[in-house]
This record gives structure tokens, C-alpha cells and sequence, in this order.
């Protein structure tokens, strides 16, 4: 998967720099947040109580490769945090006839490097739509896990810290919109739906053979500043 989204951006890349118009090519920084969130999938059992978004930063580099005087290729590497703050309720019934329920507090911090070729198309002189895919490679995690609830009985149950494990590719969609406030400097905003499995969360009660209970992906609003030189 890396290397194919490695081939996609240089395909771009070439692509552009063979169709290039009268308009020069320009580098630029971008400094932004991240207004992420999780959706999830779950197992019987497992009832989510809270999924609360969390912001993170979001800041490199850029080049805008024109290919007509309407359509330019915009290359980004950028450091990106997604993650969520979440709580989950889970059920725990035991052999004789006794139910417990577990409350649980936790927040998922994940920092990657994010590779983002985007095709922008001029709508006006001073704003583009933007469309293309985000491939993200994991570079650290962090994740507090907070139990709210004990049982009274744990002969049959063993609490532990709940376990996150991120997956260290991500990949999903941007769509969104930038605006050229003067010819060297534009804000911006997108939306951003991942595609593949972020993250899984599992139930922090040991058992033979632990079950995944969230499949965690990601989503994202961000909100951008650019400057070009």
C-alpha cells in the first residue's frame, strides 16, 4: 500500500511537470488544526456513551503544480494528529447469575505523516474545490484508558488497562475548498474520511482469547493557513 501511493504521487507529480502552463510552480508551508473524531463499529454488548471529537495540529510542506489555467496539483506532506476522546459501557456476565457493567474513559491521540496529493480546480480567481486521496503513515501513538466502574465480585474477572492497536497505514479521502486571499497567501478547509481500520479497541477484562470491541476509523475537519512563495 505504501508503495503504491508513493507511485501515485509521483504520477502526479510527472504528470504535472509535463503539462505545465505560463504559470509558475510555487512552494509553499501550511499550518493548520485537525477537528478529529472516530466513527466505530462494535460488538454485541458493547454500548458507546460518549464520542467526542479533539483537536490536533497539522503543519508542512506544500507545492502548487499548475496544469491548466484551471486545474493545479497541490502536493502536501504535512505532521497530522487525529484521534478521538470516547467512553464505552460493556456488560460482563458471569456464571452464576450475576451481571456486571463496566464504565470506561479514554483518549486516542494519533500523530502521522500524511501524504496529500490533491487535484484543486478554479472555480473563481480566488477559490478552488479540492478532491483527492490522503494516505498516512503512523509515527506515534497515545492512548489513557480510565475505568469508572469496578465490579464488586472478581473471582471470574481480572481487570486490565484497555488495549488500543493502531494500525500504521491509514488511508481515506479530502474534499474541500481554499481561498486565495491575495496570490501568495489562502485559507482553506476539508473534510477527511478514512477508509481503512485506524485502530482497535478491546474490552480491558482479561479472557482466553481478547475480542476486539471498537473498530476505530478516522475523520477529520481541518482548517488550514498557506503561505506561498
Amino acid at each position: 500500500m505504501r508503495q503504491i501511493s508513493l507511485i501515485t504521487l509521483l504520477a502526479c507529480l510527472t504528470i504535472a511537470a509535463s503539462s505545465q502552463s505560463l504559470i509558475p510552480i510555487k512552494y509553499g508551508i501550511k499550518v493548520g488544526l485537525n477537528s478529529s473524531s472516530i466513527s466505530t463499529s462494535r460488538i454485541e454488548g458493547v454500548k458507546p456513551t460518549v464520542n467526542a471529537s479533539q483537536i490536533g495540529i497539522s503543519a508542512g510542506a506544500c507545492v502548487y503544480i499548475p496544469l491548466s489555467d484551471k486545474w493545479l496539483i497541490n502536493a502536501e506532506v504535512l505532521y497530522s494528529q487525529k484521534g478521538a476522546s470516547f467512553d464505552y459501557e460493556f456488560t460482563h456476565d458471569y456464571e452464576v447469575n450475576q451481571r456486571d457493567t463496566f464504565n470506561t474513559t479514554n483518549q486516542l491521540t494519533l500523530s502521522y505523516i500524511e501524504l496529500n496529493p490533491t487535484i484543486n480546480f478554479k472555480a473563481t480567481d480566488k477559490l478552488t474545490l479540492n478532491f483527492g486521496p490522503s494516505v498516512s503513515f503512523l509515527i506515534g501513538e497515545k492512548y489513557i484508558h480510565t475505568p469508572e466502574t469496578f465490579p464488586f465480585n472478581t473471582n471470574d474477572l481480572l481487570i486490565t488497562d484497555g488495549l488500543i492497536e493502531a494500525a500504521t497505514l491509514d488511508a481515506g479521502l479530502n474534499l474541500g475548498l481554499s481561498y486565495f486571499i491575495t496570490e501568495n497567501f489562502l485559507v482553506d478547509t476539508r473534510v477527511y474520511t478514512g477508509f481503512m481500520k485506524a485502530a482497535e479497541a478491546t474490552q480491558p477484562y482479561e479472557t482466553v482469547v481478547p475480542v476486539p470491541d471498537y473498530t476505530l476509523k478516522n475523520r477529520a475537519i481541518v482548517f488550514s493557513l498557506t503561505y506561498l512563495f
